[in-house]
């Protein structure tokens, strides 16, 4: 192949690629403004949870909320920030779909992948950072494997700290530091 058309090819794979970080990163606008719209439908109940990300070679915290909806009554979680960067989708995702998720979970332990379904976006830490909020102290219903780096086990007694979650009312809005 010629040097010009060596230079056109990689001038046209770097255009496809700013084009498709372009497009990213206007999806992401899109759903910041739905996320924000959607905001008014929930009342905050923990504004600013922290956890810890799985990895022992990531760095950073993830920030989350938890929120109760005010158009059917339930528990929902949503990441809403990477203290590191990387996508990650900011949808709210209800704690009965996460425990429906979990009564299937074997308890020799399951991967961070169980909860992809959970999700409409498409980004790869989605299912793992959900996965680090259910092991952060303030929602612990999961926790580490004592052998297998990235497989989580459930706590034995998840579904009674499920049950205290879902005890906080709006009256007990909890501010994190």
């Amino acid at each position: 192949m010629s040097k010009s058309k060596l230079v056109k090819n990689n001038v046209e794979s770097v255009s496809k690629e700013i084009k498709n970080e372009a497009e990213v990163i206007h999806e992401n606008l899109s759903a910041d403004e739905q996320t924000l719209s959607d905001v008014k439908d929930y009342q905050l109940l923990i504004e600013t949870g922290q956890a810890e990300k799985i990895s022992p070679k990531a760095s950073g915290m993830l920030t989350w909320q938890l929120a109760i909806s005010e158009v059917d009554n339930e528990l929902y979680l949503r990441l809403v920030a990477n203290g590191c960067g990387g996508l990650f989708s900011k949808d709210w995702i209800s704690l009965s779909k996460i425990a429906t998720v979990l009564e299937t979970q074997p308890a020799t332990g399951f991967s961070s992948g169980v909860f992809r379904p959970l999700f409409k976006g498409a980004s790869a830490n989605n299912a793992g950072f959900l996965a680090a909020v259910l092991r952060s102290p303030d929602i612990c219903l999961l926790e580490a494997h004592p052998e297998k780096l990235f497989t989580h086990v459930l706590y034995p007694d998840w579904r009674e700290r499920l049950n205290k979650l879902n005890t906080i009312s709006s009256q007990e809005k909890i501010t994190e530091d």
